[in-house]
């Protein structure tokens, strides 16, 4: 018997898998179109907008973070030391 390979799968099949875990069940869900009632009266898209709002400021400030205040608290510990 041969021994196979293990290779990683190539960029396409990636691609299409990752379309398949996705983007297939996304368009079954708009094609039928299911009734939640525990979403009536809430303003999805406002909700989604302030999510991402919160999103961008949580990642700004970890970006912050790692870019000016943990090289300067890494520096200090070391300079202690």
């Amino acid at each position: 018997m041969q021994e196979t390979k293990n290779k990683p799968p190539c960029a396409v099949c990636r691609l299409v898998r990752i379309y398949l875990l996705v983007a297939v069940p996304i368009i079954l869900i708009m094609w039928i179109r299911p009734e939640v009632s525990r979403l009536k009266g809430y303003a999805l898209t406002d909700m989604f907008a302030t999510l991402i709002g919160v999103m961008l400021v949580c990642t700004i400030l970890w970006k912050a973070y790692q870019e000016f205040w943990k090289p300067k608290l890494d520096a200090a510990r070391k300079n202690k030391n």
